[in-house]
């Protein structure tokens, strides 16, 4: 009985060394697959980047002769940056900035000249100044008083 007992022991001991390595393998595998994964995706991104860089490479070559097949793209290209333009001047109009004409830098609205090159900044009507500049004969109608 005393063999029997070792044997037991010695196989569960060849069992549990073998499942231990099956582990540390089934463990390098999945190593190697993430990290192999991860090359796959640096690579997906480079390609992406090429891409765009293609992209904007055609466009800025290209800029409105190019071929038909390109005009759903670049109508949509065009009209995306449209709207940034837009949404830049709407958050200019809610920080009291606007655009110099000629260099394109950040100016108070209310300055009569461009801090960066000295230009003229055009004359804007703020709705603030639109609003106080209202006259006794418009505030009277707007109260319901007349100046009789």
């Amino acid at each position: 009985m005393g063999d029997n007992v070792i044997e037991f022991f010695d196989d569960l001991g060849r069992k549990i060394s073998q499942a231990g390595q099956s582990a540390v393998q089934k463990t390098k595998e999945m190593t190697d697959i993430v990290k192999l994964n991860s090359s796959i995706a640096d690579e997906e991104k480079k390609i992406r980047n090429s891409y765009v860089e293609i992209g904007k490479l055609y466009v800025s070559l290209h800029g409105e002769e190019h071929e038909p097949d390109f005009d759903k793209l670049m109508a949509d290209v065009h009209e995306a940056e449209e709207k940034i333009n837009d949404y830049r001047k709407q958050i200019g109009n809610i920080k009291g900035i606007v655009k110099c004409e000629k260099c394109g830098a950040d100016v108070p609205a209310n300055s009569s000249y461009c801090n960066s090159c000295g230009a003229a900044m055009p004359v804007t009507e703020t709705p603030e100044a639109s609003a106080q500049e209202v006259t006794p004969d418009v505030q009277a109608e707007e109260t319901g008083e007349s100046e009789e």
